[in-house]
């Protein structure tokens, strides 16, 4: 079984690394950086895909088509939109809203693609299954173009999709992985506030991605996926 990891940024890859360190055994740069790990008896390749949906989903895709992939896991740093979730709080997610969707001049709500009957996108099959089940906490997902760097857009998201946190990338890769049937699950950290932005990013980054790291440590040391 190999399982593929992506991340968004090198800030948030670096822990990653330094966390498995002992683990890795070799790399190699082409269209992506791509990296190989040995986890719990996992072979694993963590691809750095580069901010955004488009470029998530390309990574995605590329994962699939040139390694084969059964799996697909995507983690990062994450802002909160909510004052009850605080920094480095960690969890997962099944619900998101692609928010920068808009077809409601063709009726549909923002977010929600024809023929799919919600604005919610979700994993068709879960990578790591019975996350909520294993102790996780379950945040709904605002993704989009923008790093959102202010309390406006962040209580938008809040009070218009119910959303706990905001990101980049997880739209594009629920989808393509769906449309390859394969599974995918996300591990998201918190790394600024619901009253925070880019300078808390900064000085957070780090320990938010490794506990994403320590976390998916633990999950690949559990049962074995299937």
């Amino acid at each position: 079984m190999m399982i593929g990891i992506i991340v968004a940024s090198e800030k948030e890859q670096k822990p990653f690394i330094d966390f498995f360190k002992n683990a890795l055994v070799s790399g190699q740069t082409d269209v992506y950086e791509i990296i190989f790990f040995e986890i719990a008896g996992h072979k694993v390749c963590l691809a750095l895909s580069g901010f955004g949906e488009i470029a998530a989903a390309s990574c995605t895709q590329y994962l699939i088509d040139h390694f084969n992939v059964d799996k697909i896991i995507n983690y990062g740093v994450v802002g909160s939109l909510a004052p009850c979730h605080e920094v480095n709080e960690i969890g997962f997610v099944r619900k998101i809203i692609h928010y920068d969707l808009d077809l409601t001049a063709g009726g549909y709500a923002i977010g929600e693609y024809p023929k799919h009957g919600s604005q919610f996108l979700t994993p068709d099959k879960d990578a790591i299954p019975d996350l909520a089940e294993r102790g996780l906490k379950e945040f709904v997902c605002a993704s989009g173009g923008k790093f959102v760097d202010g309390t406006e857009d962040k209580s938008r998201f809040r009070n218009a999709f119910g959303a706990d946190i905001c990101e980049m990338e997880a739209a594009g890769i629920v989808i393509t992985c769906n449309r390859n049937k394969i599974p995918c699950s996300f591990i998201k950290s918190i790394s600024d506030g619901a009253d925070e932005g880019a300078d808390a990013f900064e000085i957070n980054v780090y320990e938010a991605s490794r506990k994403c790291a320590e976390l998916i440590d633990n999950l690949l040391n559990q049962e074995p996926l299937r």
